[in-house]
């Protein structure tokens, strides 16, 4: 008697997938980021036009997806963008209102996905007619970082900071080479829009009973100062922290790793990111909202509002709705012909050398983190080091 098989589980659905689409009368690009909520799979589908296309970026939500033997199906509830507010979304009953009538958009669609582990096909009709199709790649964030990396002592790593020009980089220390991904990628989310327009109005109520300053979500300033406070106490963001100091950098690389692991035989190396923020800044849209919008890495300096880390550590943030940072970097680096990201590797044997020498820097978990936090960790390290 033959054992019976295991039925053979689709891959996941879960997600950023990014591609283009061509539907009735336009074209442009459309990114799809899935997520598991309790037993199903929901998310959205941000349409950006092409270019010469005149319509505005429509935004789907996705509350559920069906399995079946041909693939995957779902409704997709839809809206347009405001004209005159692209983060604003116009609710169904004032499209007519907002939009002249000879541009018709859709409020529904039926959609069916077919999909492997790596390509993704989408088809779909909506409720006035209209037909499209998608064709998407799914981003792999969670394979090892290859970003090409320089090893350096950290005698050779001082010699080299000091050669570069003031503030023209930025600097993210890790405790491994880890591939550069936010807080918020690296959990089990993917959905920014449902974040931003649900998950954020959840965390200002909380934070406004903690907090004596009430934060303004729509001020821009103001949204960045509240999700930097956010980040800086365990919540996750779609923030990735940098520092202009070098040494700041160095400092988180090494600073939970104790002088007990770093002896061991192979202990390898943490991580220096290194990024040319001036260029950056200067070549590419910087932009201070996570959706709906393109995808995008954009450096801000938000306001220390309830935050006195953020100056001595002189921080800054990547504000990014994009799961691969690096794979998007690198896109843009072949297309500007620049490169904006090195890598920098320093062996964990030097720990000891490394945080001694940053004490006597200032730099230490005290400076870093005022308060009683910062305090008893630098009292840890100084008199629980091993």
């Amino acid at each position: 008697m033959t054992k019976a098989q295991k039925p053979k589980l689709p891959p996941p659905l879960v997600g950023q997938w990014t591609g283009n689409f061509r539907a009735t009368q336009w074209s442009g690009d459309i990114v799809i980021d899935l997520e598991m909520r309790f037993d199903h799979t929901v998310g959205s589908a941000m349409l950006f036009p092409g270019e010469g296309v005149n319509a505005p970026v429509i935004v789907g939500r996705i509350d559920e997806i069906w399995l079946a033997p041909e693939g995957a199906f779902t409704t997709i509830l839809l809206q347009p963008t405001h004209p005159k507010n692209s983060t604003h979304l116009v609710p169904p009953q004032q499209v007519r209102e907002v939009f002249p009538q000879e541009i018709r958009i859709a409020t529904k669609a039926q959609a069916r996905i077919r999909w492997d582990g790596t390509n993704m096909e989408v088809q779909w009709h909506s409720d006035i007619g209209m037909e499209g199709q998608a064709r998407l790649t799914r981003n792999d964030p969670d394979r090892p970082s290859d970003i090409p990396s320089k090893r350096m002592s950290w005698d050779a790593f001082k010699r080299h900071v000091s050669r570069l020009e003031t503030r023209k980089f930025i600097f993210r220390g890790q405790k491994k080479p880890w591939r550069l991904r936010s807080h918020f990628h690296r959990t089990n989310r993917s959905d920014l829009f449902r974040y931003t327009f649900d998950d954020l109005g959840t965390l200002h109520r909380h934070l406004s009973a903690r907090t004596k300053h009430i934060f303004n979500p729509a001020d821009s300033d103001q949204f960045g100062a509240l999700l930097h406070l956010a980040q800086h106490h365990g919540f996750p963001t779609p923030l990735i922290d940098w520092s202009y100091s070098p040494y700041v950098a160095a400092f988180f690389a090494f600073r939970h790793i104790t002088i007990a692991a770093s002896r061991k035989r192979n202990a390898g190396c943490v991580r220096i990111f290194q990024l040319d923020q001036a260029q950056w800044r200067e070549e590419n849209l910087q932009i201070p909202v996570t959706a709906p919008v393109r995808p995008h890495f954009s450096l801000l300096e938000f306001l220390a509002i309830e935050n006195e880390r953020l100056i001595p550590q002189q921080a800054l943030s990547a504000l990014t709705n994009v799961s691969d940072v690096e794979s998007y970097i690198k896109a843009v680096e072949q297309v500007r012909q620049h490169q904006y990201l090195y890598a920098i590797d320093i062996p964990v044997k030097e720990r000891e050398t490394v945080m001694k020498e940053l004490a006597l820097m200032g730099i230490t978990a005290g400076s870093l983190f005022p308060g009683l936090d910062g305090a008893c960790e630098e009292l840890r390290e100084r008199l629980f080091a091993q």
